[in-house]
C-alpha cells in the first residue's frame, strides 16, 4: 500500500471510527437524562450504581466495537493472516500500549497509526463523558441525599 493509500484509508476509517464513536455517546447522553429520571426514587447507592455502570457500559460497548472493527480492518487489508492476531493488534494499538511483538513493515506502518490516533481520540471522548456523568449525578445527590 502507498503512503498516500495508507493516509487515505486510515482518515476513513478512523472517520468511520470516531463518528461512531460520537454516536454511541450522543445517544448515551439522551438515554442518561431519561434513566436518571427514573431512578430518582431509588437509594443514592443504588442510584449512583446505576448511573455510573450505564456511563461504563455505553463506553465500553463504543470502544469494543471499535477495536473489533479496527481487527476487522487488519485482517481484510492484509496485515495478519489470523483474525486473532489482528484483533490482538488492534486492541494494543488502539489502547496505545504498542508492546512491539508485532510490527507492520511500511506498507501498512502509516496506516497502522491511524488505529492508535482512533483510540487516543476515542478514549478523550470517554472520559469527557464520564466526566459529564459524574458532574450530573451532583445535583441528584445534593437534591436528594437521604440515606434510604
Amino acid at each position: 500500500m502507498t503512503m498516500t493509500s495508507q493516509i487515505l484509508l486510515g482518515t476513513l476509517y478512523l472517520s468511520i471510527s470516531t463518528l461512531f464513536h460520537v454516536a454511541v455517546v450522543a445517544v448515551s447522553i439522551s438515554w442518561f437524562t431519561r434513566l436518571s429520571h427514573r431512578v430518582e426514587r431509588f437509594r443514592s447507592i443504588t442510584r449512583n450504581v446505576v448511573l455510573i455502570l450505564f456511563g461504563l457500559v455505553s463506553i465500553v460497548f463504543a470502544l469494543t466495537v471499535q477495536i473489533w472493527f479496527w481487527a476487522a480492518v487488519y485482517y481484510r487489508v492484509g496485515a495478519f493472516s489470523e483474525f486473532e492476531t489482528s484483533f490482538y493488534f488492534a486492541t494494543v494499538t488502539f489502547t496505545t500500549l504498542g508492546y512491539g511483538d508485532l510490527v507492520l513493515g511500511p506498507a501498512l506502518r502509516i496506516f497502522a497509526t491511524f488505529g492508535a490516533v482512533t483510540g487516543l481520540l476515542s478514549f478523550g471522548i470517554s472520559t469527557a463523558f464520564l466526566i459529564n456523568v459524574l458532574g450530573r449525578l451532583g445535583p441528584i445527590l445534593t437534591k436528594n441525599n437521604d440515606p434510604k
